[in-house]
C-alpha cells in the first residue's frame, strides 16, 4: 500500500491485517514495498498567494526487517518519499521527505529488559510524513516543525535512546535517555517571509523515569517524571524543564489497547524576557484492531517549545510555543482485490508573548485496486489548510497522486 506505507509492523495486534509474506535472508525477515506514480501538487511552498503549482514523478521505497531469537529482538526501517517536478510552472525541483531507522530489544532475564533505538527523519512538519509511514506520534520536541507553515524549511532529526526497564511482580520501573537533533537544510537559512516562523539548530536531551503497577490483569496505572536541556544556536531559546503526568493504560484487551495520561510540564528559558513557561498536559494514544480487516490508531499531546517569530520584516522574536497535536490513521480491506486508509491530522499551535494562534487540518486517503498478488494501482489524495490570524499564513494544499505499487 504506497502511498502511504506502513512501517509500524513490530506491532503484534498488526499483523492480523497483514495479508502476505516476507522475504526470508537468513535469520531476517523483510518486507520491501514500492510505489512509482504520478503527482500533481497544487500548492508545494503552502503559500497564501503566488502559489506554485507542479506535476511530475513520485517514487516511494520501502522496506521492513525483522530478526528474533527469543532474547534478542531487532527492527530495521527505512522509507524515502521523493516528488521531482518537471513541468515548468514549478519553482522548486523537488521534494524528498525521508526516514530509516533501527530498534533492539535485549531480553536479558524475563523481568530485565534493555532497548535501543535511533531513528533519522527527513520532512518540513509533521503532515509532511504521516501520509508515508502512518506514524502516529512526532519525535520533534521543539514546538516548530510539528504545524505547518507558509515557505517550509526542510529538517533533518536524529534522534536516539536507551532504555532500561525491571519487571517487579505486579510493578515495573522504567529508566530511558534520549536525545533530539535537529538540523535545517542550509539552503533555506536565507530571509524569512513576514509571517513565517523559523527554527535554529538545536538539540533536546531528556531523561525520563515511570513507575506503575498492574490493577488486575488488563490495565495498570503510572506515575512519569521527566527533565530535559533545550540548547540552540540562538542562545535565547535555550531553556530547562521538567515534564510529570499520571496515567492509565492497557495491555492487549481482546484487540485493543491504549494508554491515556494527564499532568503538567514546565520551561525555564534562559533569556530573562520569555521567563517560565508552563500549561496542563492531557493526552493518549489508542490502537484498535476489530477485526483482521479494519485497523484503527490515534494519538493525542500537547507539548512545549520554542520559535523565532518574525511578524515584521527583519525582526525575529524569540518566544515560547504552546502545541497540540492529534492524529488518527484507519485502514480497512474492502475485498480481497481492493483496500483503503484514511488519515486526519489536526495541529494548534500557541505562540507565548504572542497574539498568533495557528490552526492546520490534514485529511486523506488512499485506494488501491489488487492487480495482480503483488501488484496493484493507487490513487492517494492529500488536503491540508492552515488558518492563522497572521494573514500571510493562511493557505490550503491538494496533493493528488496515481501509480502503481508493488509488496512482496
Amino acid at each position: 500500500m504506497a502511498p502511504p506505507l506502513t512501517l509500524e509492523r513490530a506491532n503484534p495486534f498488526e499483523t492480523l491485517s497483514r495479508e502476505y509474506s516476507a522475504l526470508p535472508l537468513g535469520p531476517w525477515l523483510v518486507y520491501p514495498n514500492a510505489f512509482l506514480g504520478a503527482v500533481y501538487d497544487d500548492n508545494v511552498n503552502q503559500t497564501r498567494t503566488d502559489r506554485v503549482s507542479g506535476k511530475g514523478v513520485r517514487f516511494v521505497p520501502s522496506f521492513l526487517a525483522q530478526a528474533n531469537d527469543g532474547i534478542h529482538r531487532t527492527t530495521l526501517y527505512g522509507a524515502l518519499d521523493g516528488r521531482g517536478f518537471i513541468d515548468g510552472d514549478s519553482m522548486v525541483s523537488g521534494l524528498v521527505t525521508a526516514r530509516a531507522g533501527a530498534s533492539h530489544t535485549y531480553e536479558a532475564m524475563p523481568d530485565l529488559v534493555v532497548g535501543l533505538y535511533g531513528d533519522y527523519t527527513r520532512q518540513r512538519d509533521v503532515f509532511d510524513g504521516f501520509g508515508v509511514d502512518h506514524g502516529v506520534t512526532t519525535l520533534n520536541p521543539t514546538g516548530v516543525g510539528v504545524t505547518p507553515v507558509s515557505n517550509p524549511q526542510t529538517y533533518n532529526q536524529f534522534a536516539g535512546s536507551l532504555s532500561v526497564r525491571k519487571n517487579f511482580d505486579y510493578a515495573f520501573v522504567t529508566l530511558v535517555t534520549s536525545a533530539v537533533d535537529i538540523v535545517y537544510d542550509s539552503t533555506n537559512s536565507g530571509p524569512v517571509p513576514v509571517g513565517s516562523v523559523s527554527s535554529p539548530n538545536g538539540a533536546v536531551y531528556t531523561a525520563t523515569a515511570r513507575a506503575g503497577h498492574w490493577l488486575g490483569t488488563l490495565f495498570y496505572g503510572y506515575v512519569e517524571g521527566s527533565v530535559d536541556q533545550r540548547r540552540y544556536v540562538t542562545n535565547e531559546l535555550n531553556s530547562h524543564g521538567y515534564r510529570t503526568v499520571g496515567g492509565i493504560g492497557s495491555d492487549q484487551i481482546g484487540l485493543f489497547r491504549g494508554e491515556i495520561y494527564a499532568g503538567y510540564q514546565a520551561e525555564q528559558y534562559d533569556f530573562a524576557t520569555l521567563d517560565n513557561v508552563g500549561n496542563a498536559v492531557i493526552g493518549g494514544r489508542f490502537y484498535y484492531y476489530p477485526t483482521p480487516f479494519f485497523t484503527l490508531s490515534a494519538s493525542l499531546d500537547r507539548s512545549l517549545g520554542a520559535s523565532l517569530s518574525q511578524t515584521v520584516p527583519g525582526i525575529q522574536l524569540p518566544l515560547a510555543t504552546r502545541v497540540t497535536s492529534a492524529l488518527l490513521q484507519a485502514n480497512y480491506s474492502l475485498a480481497q482485490e481492493w483496500a483503503a486508509s484514511a488519515r486526519f491530522g489536526y495541529v494548534h499551535s500557541e505562540y507565548v508573548g504572542s497574539p498568533e494562534i495557528d490552526n492546520a487540518w490534514l485529511a486523506g486517503a488512499t485506494a488501491t485496486y489488487t492487480v495482480w498478488q503483488n501488484f496493484g494501482v493507487t490513487l492517494d489524495y492529500q488536503f491540508t489548510q492552515k488558518t492563522s490570524n497572521v494573514f500571510a499564513q493562511n493557505f490550503t494544499r491538494n496533493v493528488i497522486t496515481l501509480g502503481a505499487s508493488y509488496r512482496y
